[in-house]
């Protein structure tokens, strides 16, 4: 992938996150990575200290390259739990080291967590498991909005 496709798809993923974040900013809160990396969150306001190795807030927002790994178990004990699980993206590598971290998988998107603690993609590259493609979703911040309101009510 050349450099300008890399970042031609980082910067769609940043407009739209600045484009979703500018609408919630009434409710919700925009929280860098712990880590130092590009990821950034958009949660509930209030729940900025739910973000952990464990979990992310309900309903919340991140924007990343990377997604899908086993963290290192001196920063997460449990070694079957996989690190910002997007179910639009293919699998975890297996660790080559008991103990240490896998590579993450790349894909430029911006994924929203669903009732089940799973990303879901909302914008962005997608891996369809089936035919084993990558596809681009888009999607308007306003559609994503009215998504949101409509799992409110059920």
């Amino acid at each position: 992938m050349t450099e300008a496709i890399v970042f031609d798809k980082f910067l769609a993923c940043k407009n739209f996150f600045a484009k979703l974040s500018k609408l919630l900013e009434k409710t919700y809160t925009t929280v860098g990575s712990c880590n130092q990396d590009s990821s950034v969150y958009l949660v509930p306001a209030g729940t900025e200290s739910e973000i952990t190795y464990y979990s992310k807030p309900s309903r919340s927002f991140r924007i990343s390259d990377h997604w899908n790994w086993y963290s290192n178990i001196n920063k997460c004990s449990n070694p079957n739990y996989i690190q910002c699980l997007s179910v639009d993206v293919p699998y975890p590598r297996k660790r080559e080291i008991p103990g240490k971290a896998t590579k993450p998988r790349v894909a430029f998107q911006v994924a929203m967590i669903g009732n089940d603690g799973k990303y879901h993609a909302v914008y962005g590259e997608v891996f369809n498991r089936n035919t084993k493609t990558w596809s681009w979703l888009e999607n308007t911040p306003e559609r994503i909005l009215e998504i949101m309101e409509e799992g409110a009510n059920d």
